[in-house]
């Protein structure tokens, strides 16, 4: 991407190409459609679509419930009737399951708040009704809470009063490892009967966290937003924003639904911070990861930037490299869209600093994962033996997938 004028034309191929069921799904990804986008709908619902492909595609995508509702308030009539009476079907399922879990996070938030442990719960319902304006407009998956590290095992044993069991079952010793690891963020409960899934986070990102969950001042100053009836913490505008693009990076963008979310909430605040925004991006040397979201977001979905935003893409050449990787496994299937070799250099590339792509590699090589502690609990007078096991499981496994064919 040296320039602005050699970028575009690719950006325009690359959306002449796409077949009629992406481009429709494109127009719908958003909350409000401009009259431009109305009258595509209306040229692209005379082609020749394939419906099944639309509906997989918009739920690969976590976007059934704005195809919906679109494709309903628009033309209903052009719609087969087996595929509206679909597609209803799906959304009042999401409406539903969505308010349920949406209940289960205020309950889950009351019974740690009863405990003395603050909380913040960030994407899922509360990024549904912050940013959609209603619970059955975004499809989530899972419960993310983010805690002060020292309440993240009394939180867990709350939840486990309440039917949650553990992903991976970790001996204490070999739990207490896995909280202080740096490549660790994370601790994920289920709920078999309800089939809930909570994240108790303690970090946001293993590399780049924005937020300061250590500092009591911090949690102090934190704002309130509405879900449902009830007050709960959350993030600032501009945190959350910054959160958004570092997940979605880190994850090479593979759902569109999560530029959505970086689309309208950009939208929807038109007086952000772009100055704390980029100061914070610098200081956690992300701002490849900043771009990399705000360039697709507004290549793709027409996300309205400041200026001076804009200009950054001009000089951001690893980012352009970076969405054109992107924009070619997007809309594939997930299991061919990109090799654990291919993987790994995507991941690199989003790196910054030669030490953070060298830091990246040790980790991945050396650090021990929850499938070695969860495998060989041992105990810790034996925990210099995980390098050992990891470097053999990993050989088996690459070294498996080269006999195959496979990579």
């Amino acid at each position: 991407m040296s320039n602005a004028t050699s970028r575009k034309p690719s950006l325009e191929d690359f959306k002449a190409g796409l077949r009629p069921e992406i481009g429709l799904l494109l127009c719908c990804a958003r909350l409000c459609l401009p009259s431009a986008e109305r009258d595509r709908i209306m040229l692209l619902l005379r082609s020749e679509l394939d419906w099944a492909y639309l509906l997989n595609l918009a739920s690969e995508h976590g976007l059934l419930p704005l195809l919906y509702r679109h494709l309903n308030a628009l033309a209903p009539a052009a719609i087969p009737k087996a595929v509206l009476m679909e597609l209803w079907g799906r959304h009042e399922r999401n409406a539903r399951r969505n308010q349920a879990m949406a209940q289960e996070l205020l309950n889950i938030l009351q019974t740690l708040d009863a405990n003395g442990i603050p909380a913040i719960t960030y994407k899922g319902p509360s990024l549904a009704a912050a940013v959609y304006g209603d619970l059955a407009l975004r499809e989530f998956g899972d419960l993310d809470i983010l805690l002060r590290r020292q309440d993240v095992l009394p939180a867990k044993r709350l939840l486990q009063a309440r039917g949650y069991v553990p992903e991976y079952e970790l001996k204490p010793a070999v739990e207490a490892a896995f909280l202080r690891s740096s490549m660790q963020y994370h601790l994920v409960l289920v709920h078999r009967a309800r089939a809930i899934m909570v994240e108790l986070h303690w970090r946001t990102d293993a590399d780049f966290a924005v937020e300061s969950a250590t500092d009591d001042q911090w949690w102090a100053n934190l704002g309130y937003a509405r879900l449902g009836e009830e007050k709960i913490r959350c993030f600032s505008t501009e945190e959350l924003l910054l959160m958004l693009c570092l997940h979605g990076s880190k994850h090479a963008w593979a759902c569109l639904g999560w530029l959505v979310d970086v689309a309208e909430l950009i939208r929807q605040h038109p007086h952000l911070d772009w100055e704390w925004i980029a100061r914070t991006a610098a200081r956690l040397e992300c701002e490849r990861r900043l771009i990399l979201g705000l360039y697709l977001a507004h290549q793709l979905l027409d996300t309205p930037l400041p200026e001076r935003i804009l200009r950054k893409f001009e000089h951001a050449a690893a980012v352009g490299k970076l969405a054109d990787t992107i924009l070619g496994t997007l809309f594939l299937a997930r299991p061919a869209a990109m090799s654990s070799f291919a993987w790994l250099r995507f991941n690199l590339s989003l790196y910054e600093r030669p030490r953070q792509k060298f830091t990246h590699c040790m980790n991945v090589v050396l650090a021990p994962s929850l499938i070695e502690w969860s495998t060989w609990p041992l105990p810790r007078a034996l925990f210099f033996l995980y390098l050992p096991l990891r470097l053999i499981r990993l050989i088996r496994k690459y070294a498996l997938k080269f006999l195959s064919g496979t990579n």
